[in-house]
This record gives structure tokens, sequence and C-alpha cells, in this order.
């Protein structure tokens, strides 16, 4: 059956670098707070929050609905069908929002920007929902360091499109052909690259050192937790431990990240032109911290693993962004300031999906892992991710600056590392009475 056609165990590492090359040919909603003040601009727009709105329609559909539907796609079919989803999804959501540049006014140009960036986002969810999961299935003995190949994609795009998409805008404008762009990009990638390959291992799939009786010490050496059912994972206290985790993590992150742009232009706007903003600093700024995100996928990683499982530094990659957030506002009417920390604080939080996703099988098996994960990212990431945004640009417009709201994400963050701190506190004590045994 061509759902079971793929590549088998001996190359298994395509799996991660293959992910990397796709999420950085697909995963372009890094460019959306790029693309608001040009919006803002286009139909002529006094206030923001209309328009970041966007980013909670990407939001759910990327994390709140893509996600499960392709969890549970991926447990029982594999991957293929879910990246045929995630290229139609796409397809059809910057279809739309080329559509939307041409319309005369916001009150009905907003719907389509509304409901592209939803089927956007949902070819994305379609597209994580996948790979994750699958990434994860053929690496239960390197679980941070392949994903953190993995999912590294998803800054990548950031870095190549953010200086590309600048200097079109520049010589040529805003328009749908930067759209029709990544249409074409996506197809290419998804349909090219993902279905003809892609294929999840069987259930009871170990690698040669894990199997027993190898000669490696793999199998001794390396944590495997019995493979829970989405039923019996809801029962465990360190479910919903991870739930608050993962909320309070990605609430802050889209919080600060989507509303960057304007952070910046409310900052340098007494120095520079608002222009100069968004032709020099924005897309320097998007670049330097795509590229420390990317590091920070790959280090954090190798780190993960190092220090003996997710757990470890869970805490680490939540506690220090919410001290640099704090750093950020200080300075950030400083160019100088905004590059440097900008880039050290996006490369603490480029640790964020690396270890969220090795911390799911690492604490609930992979047999369902599909199901288990999406359900986790949906219910708690895809709501930080979808009402970040709006509420960080709404207390803004109704403040009149990010003041309030970036105390908002420094503190939702600080919780989340309490809760990642106690998260570790009950894996210790798991640890030490098994050791009694």
């Amino acid at each position: 059956m061509w759902l079971e056609k793929g590549v088998g165990e001996e190359k298994r590492w395509f799996y991660p670098v293959s992910a990397l090359l796709i999420g950085t040919a697909i995963s372009v909603t890094g460019l959306w707070t790029m693309f608001y003040p040009h919006i803002q601009s286009h139909f002529g727009l006094e206030t923001t929050a209309s328009i970041v709105l966007a980013a909670t329609f990407s939001g759910m559909g990327s994390m709140i609905f893509g996600p499960p539907i392709a969890g549970a796609i991926l447990d029982k079919y594999g991957p293929k069908i879910n990246f045929i989803m995630s290229t139609v999804s796409l397809t059809a959501g910057y279809s739309l929002i080329i559509r939307m540049l041409s319309m005369p006014n916001w009150s009905t140009a907003m719907y389509f920007w509304y409901i592209g960036s939803f089927l956007v986002g949902l070819g994305s969810g379609f597209y994580g929902g996948a790979y994750t999961a699958t990434v994860g299935k053929w690496f239960p003995d390197k679980g941070g360091t392949a994903m953190g190949l993995a999912v590294a994609g998803v800054g990548s795009g950031t870095i190549i499109y953010s200086p590309l998409v600048a200097s079109y805008i520049k010589n040529y404008g805003f328009s749908g052909n930067i759209f029709l762009f990544l249409t074409i990009i996506s197809v290419i990638f998804l349909l090219g690259l993902g279905v003809p390959f892609w294929k999840t291992p069987p259930h009871d799939w170990l690698p040669a050192g894990m199997q027993p009786g190898a000669k490696s010490s793999s199998f001794k050496s390396i944590h495997l937790a019995r493979d829970y059912t989405l039923a019996e994972a809801i029962k465990d206290k360190r479910f919903w431990i991870l739930y608050i985790c993962f909320t309070c993590a990605a609430f802050s992150l889209m919080f600060f990240a989507q509303n960057a742009s304007l952070i910046i232009i409310e900052g340098l706007s007494d120095t520079m032109s608002r222009e100069e903003i968004l032709t020099s600093v924005v897309p320097l700024f998007l670049t330097l911290t795509a590229a420390a995100g990317l590091v920070g996928r790959f280090a954090w990683g190798v780190i993960t693993d190092k220090l003996g499982g997710p757990w470890r530094t869970l805490w680490i990659v939540y506690f220090l962004p919410a001290v640099l957030m704090g750093i950020f506002y200080i300075g950030y009417h400083s160019k100088t300031l905004i590059l440097i920390i900008g880039t050290i604080l996006y490369f603490c939080t480029g640790g964020e999906p690396v270890v969220h996703y090795a911390i799911v099988p690492h604490v609930f098996g992979r047999r369902h892992l599909g199901k288990i994960m999406s359900t986790l990212n949906a219910i708690s990431v895809g709501v930080g991710v979808a009402l970040g945004p709006y509420v960080g640009a709404y207390i803004k417009d109704v403040t009149g600056g990010y003041y309030l709201a970036l105390v908002m994400a420094i503190a939702i963050r600080l919780l989340g590392t309490a809760c990642a701190l106690w998260g570790l506190n009950i894996t210790k004590k798991q640890e030490i009475a098994q050791q009694g045994h």
C-alpha cells in the first residue's frame, strides 16, 4: 500500500533532515509580524488589534484544529495524507490573502485575511501534527537531537524569507506576489519531498542498539516510557502539569513574537522614522532572531540529551526568556540592544518546541504519540498561540503602550517555570523510588 512506502530504519535520519527542509519552506508565520504594519498602511487603519487578530485565527488552525486531526490520521495511516491536506489548506489560505489585498476597504478585506490566515495555520497544523510525532516514533534513543534538527525548520524559513520579502516590498510594494511565491514553494516541498518518502515505523519497532540482547548499552541507559493511551494520559497529573507549562510558554512567547515589529516601532519611534524601522530594523531583527532560534533548536536538543531528559531542561527554557523579556523592554529604545537582547532571547525560546516535542514521548511513550501530543498541544499551545498575539495588541491599543502587555507575558512565563520545576521534582522522586526497587 502506498501509505506504507517510504524511507526505512537504515536511513532514519532522513526524517529530521527532510523535516528541516520542509519546515524551512512552509513555516512562514514568523513573517506575519512583518506584514501587520504594511496591511495597516494599505487600508489606512489607526489601530492594530484587528490586524493582529489574524494570528489568533492562524494559531487556531495551526495548534487547535490541525494537530488533533493530523495526530489521529497519523497513528492509523501515517503522515502522507496529512501532507496532502497541508498542501491543499496552505494553497487555499494564500489564495484568500492574495484576494484580500485587492479589496477596496478593510471591512470586507478583513474576513479574507482572517479566513486565509486560519487556513494557512491549518495547513501548518496538519504538517506540524504529522512530522513531530513521526520523528518521535523513529527516534526513541536520540529524541532531543533529532527533534532539535526537525523543528529547526520553523525558524529557518524566517531567516531566508525576511530579507527577501523586505527587499521585494521596498522595491515593488506589498502585493499578493509574496503569497503566490509561498504557495508554490509549499506545494513543491510537501508533495515532492514529504508525500513520496515519509512513513511511520511499526508500533513495536526499536533501533537495533535498543533491542533486548543488543551489545550496545543503549537499551539499559535510555528511558523508555510505557505506552499510554490518550485516556490514560489524561488521567495522569503530569499531563496537566505539561498543559499548564505549554499554555504559559506559548501565550507569553506569542504575546511577544507576534507583536515584535510593533514593539520595536514603539521603542524606536523617537529616534527613527517608521519607514526606516520597517525597512531596516525589523527585517534585520527577524533574520537575527530566526537564526538564533535555529541555533537554539539544535543546541537545546543536544543539551536536553546531555542533561538526562527534557524535564531537566524545560524550566530553563522558560525562565531565561522571562528575564530577557524584561531586559528587552528596558533597552528597547536602543537599536543595538534590541538586536542583541532579541537574539539571545530567541536562542533561549528556540529550545521550547524541542523540549515540548521530546517530553511527550518521554512521559507517555510512542505508540499513541500522535493523538496524545496533538491533543495536548491543541488545548495548551493552541490556546496560547491563538490568544497571545491578540491580547497583547489589545492591551497596547487600550493603554497606549506595550508595558502592561509585557509584564503580563513575563508573569505568565514565570508561572510556567514553576510548573516545570514541579514536574521535575515529581520525576526525581520517581527516579529515587525506582532506584530503591
